[in-house]
């Protein structure tokens, strides 16, 4: 009798949690390529302009994967829906820095917000993600 008390305790959590459980529609998720452009960076009086490099974003049901230029990292996201757009909020592992990516629900482009002084980067929908 208590096994299958505990049993039940037990489906009720994991049912529970799953219900609320935020996951990325298929039709958002995909391989995202763009650009981040050149922008400056002030040391005190010297100032270094950084070249642009490429950005690829692979979004996937519950987590996002970001390669810029050979930094890559993952990091599941929390997902916030709104009329015309899905804001993405990722934190970087092992920082904190968090990366913020909003989905354009009409276009399905997505961009990503640059950490200061670094501009914000247009991403485009290449390719799908292979299932799992």
């Amino acid at each position: 009798m208590k096994c299958t008390k505990a049993l039940l305790a037990l489906l009720f959590i994991i049912s529970f949690t799953q219900i609320n459980a935020q996951v990325l529609k298929r039709r958002y998720r995909g391989i995202y390529q763009g650009k981040i452009g050149t922008y400056e960076l002030f040391f005190g009086e010297q100032k270094v302009n950084v070249a642009p490099c490429n950005i690829v974003i692979y979004l996937d049901r519950d987590s996002v994967f970001i390669e810029i230029d050979t930094y890559k990292y993952a990091s599941p996201f929390e997902l916030n829906v709104l009329k015309k757009t899905i804001n993405l909020t990722a934190i970087r592992p092992n920082s904190g820095i968090t990366e913020q990516i909003i989905i354009d629900c009409k276009t399905r482009s997505l961009t990503r917000k640059g950490l200061y002084p670094q501009p914000d980067a247009l991403l485009v929908r290449q390719a799908k993600l292979p299932r799992r």
